[in-house]
Parts: structure tokens; C-alpha cells; sequence
């Protein structure tokens, strides 16, 4: 029960709490000129709400009609199928709700989720973007979304 008021919570501040919702109406057809960076700095079981929130974060921007390719996922990957996951696989935010782990992509998953990986994304590395990573390739006029989901802690490598 807790745990799904946690999650309802840190949905409702990002998904609906968006500083530029107006902006990402489905109807917009300018869509290309949005990007969303979508990072969760946490890993393991204990905190799944990090990675759940992503993946239910990455279904709502595209049903906006953000492009995949304007979307860049940062996730250990590692509650789908974990071994305490009584549903391999599934990743829920809400008692009985959907699952929000498919079609999730793995633009950086484990150790590539890591702080320089993460300035690189968010400034537009070119380097990393010639490697064919995926990074914010964002111009003067357009918008850029950044979720980051964490807690910190001793020991954090963010």
C-alpha cells in the first residue's frame, strides 16, 4: 500500500507536474524539436520506484508524440528480471497496473549509467553521438525535458 502512494506521487510530479505540458499536447506536430532525458541513478530492488517512474515516464512522452529518437533512457535494467520480481519481466507502478517495462529502450543500461555518461548525454557529446549513443542534439529554439531519479546516499556513484 505505501509503496503505491510513493509511486502515484512521483508520477503525478512528473508526468503531470511538467514545466512545459502545454507544449507536449499529442496534437503538436512539431514534436522534433523536444527532447527528454529520462535517468534513473538508482539501481537494485530497493529501488525500483526509480526505474518504474522512468518507464511509465517513457509511455507518457510518447504518447505526447515525442519520437523515440528525441527520448534518451538511462536505467540499470536490473528490477525487470530481478529475482525478487514475482512477475519477471513486469514492471508496475500501482497494485494490478500495467506494465511499463516493454518496448523500454536500453540506451545506456548498467555501468554505462554513470555520471560522465550523463553530462555527455545532456550536453550533446558528439563524440558519443559518432559512437551511435544517443545524446540531446538540441538547437537555440528547442525544448529539452530532465528527469532524474535518485535519492543519493553514501557510496553513490551520482
Amino acid at each position: 500500500m505505501e509503496i503505491s502512494i510513493y509511486l502515484s506521487v512521483l508520477y503525478i510530479a512528473v508526468c503531470n507536474g511538467l514545466p512545459f505540458a502545454d507544449q507536449l499536447a499529442a496534437n503538436d506536430v512539431d514534436n522534433s524539436h523536444k527532447w527528454v532525458v529520462l535517468c534513473a541513478g538508482s539501481n537494485g530492488w530497493i529501488n525500483y520506484a526509480d526505474q518504474a517512474l522512468i518507464y511509465r515516464a517513457y509511455h507518457q512522452f510518447r504518447s505526447y508524440g515525442i519520437p523515440e529518437s528525441n527520448i534518451i533512457v538511462m536505467h540499470y535494467d536490473d528490477i525487470a528480471n530481478n529475482s525478487k520480481n514475482p512477475n519477471p519481466g513486469v514492471v508496475i507502478t500501482e497494485k494490478g497496473g500495467e506494465n511499463w517495462y516493454h518496448d523500454i529502450p536500453k540506451d545506456y543500461v548498467g555501468a554505462a549509467v554513470n555520471p560522465t555518461n550523463f553530462l555527455k548525454v545532456i550536453s550533446g557529446d558528439q563524440e558519443l553521438h559518432a559512437k551511435g549513443r544517443k545524446v540531446v542534439n538540441s538547437g537555440p529554439t528547442d525544448h529539452v525535458f530532465l528527469y532524474f531519479g535518485d535519492h543519493g546516499g553514501p557510496g553513490n556513484r551520482f
